[in-house]
């Protein structure tokens, strides 16, 4: 089985979520763990007892939102006793969106296309708006 844990700084994660599955619906698959300033236990832990609980033959995909930062750095302590957990760090809507979506884990191919779109969202509408070439009336 595919699951995905979003983890984060702050409420991030959550918000995920909750845009997710405002566009796709329920995603029981679907996990948030966050951290705060005034954390006293960490990260790891709630993401421990959530594999603690899943079939060790589940695929996990885990996302995190900052390289370098804790979380990511925290959690990449788990990649090597869990052979079937994937730490992808910098998640976008488009990244959860489109592995949120499947119901199989995805191959390397595929999972390396749906990262090249997630990449490819990231854009400044502004500057490719004050780039676009002007269109004429008569062009419209």
């Amino acid at each position: 089985m595919l699951r995905i844990i979003l983890a984060s700084h702050g409420s991030m994660a959550a918000g995920a979520k909750d845009t997710a599955e405002m566009i796709l619906g329920e995603l029981p698959h679907l996990h948030t763990v966050s951290t705060t300033r005034d954390e006293t236990e960490s990260i790891v832990k709630p993401v421990e007892r959530m594999l603690a609980g899943w079939p060790v033959d589940d695929t996990i995909y885990v996302l995190t939102d900052v390289l370098g930062g804790s979380v990511n750095n925290d959690l990449l302590g788990l990649v090597p006793r869990y052979p079937n957990l994937n730490l992808i760090c910098g998640m976008n809507m488009s990244l959860i969106l489109n592995l949120a979506a499947l119901e199989e884990p995805p191959d390397a191919d595929d999972l390396a296309e749906i990262m090249a779109q997630a990449r490819e969202e990231i854009v400044d509408c502004g500057a490719a708006l004050r780039n676009a070439a002007p269109v004429e009336e008569d062009e419209l």
